[in-house]
């Protein structure tokens, strides 16, 4: 029986948000590290960096039940029914980490355009 368009798109959307996660655990804290050293030029550095360590400093704490439990998967424990259980809690780890990079991007967005406006 052929998987349904509907079930293959959740799955790519899984699986790719799972790559993303995976590749969050190491991009969160250069990004942050990053953005902090580039607010040095914004009108409002330091408004603009402890609102970047803020969106940071969330993101890790949402993040890290999940990351614990991917921690779990990779070390051989039991996670879940199947292996898509590691793919899901990499998955969150994925939307936050985009989250993360959604409000960096509305925080300098704002930034740039107030430094224009005033």
């Amino acid at each position: 029986m052929a998987d349904s368009p509907q079930l293959i798109l959740w799955q790519a959307l899984f699986y790719s948000l799972g790559a993303v996660g995976l590749f969050a655990i190491g991009a969160l804290p250069l990004r942050t590290c990053i953005l902090i050293r580039r607010a040095k030029s914004a009108s409002r550095a330091t408004l603009q960096r402890v609102l970047i360590l803020a969106a940071f400093l969330a993101a890790v704490v949402l993040a890290t039940p999940f990351l614990l439990q991917v921690a779990k998967c990779l070390l051989g424990y039991h996670c879940s029914a199947n292996a898509a259980g590691g793919w899901i809690n990499a998955a969150f780890v994925g939307a936050i980490y985009l989250g993360f990079e959604i409000v960096v991007f509305t925080i300098r967005w704002f930034s740039a355009r107030t430094s224009v406006a005033a």
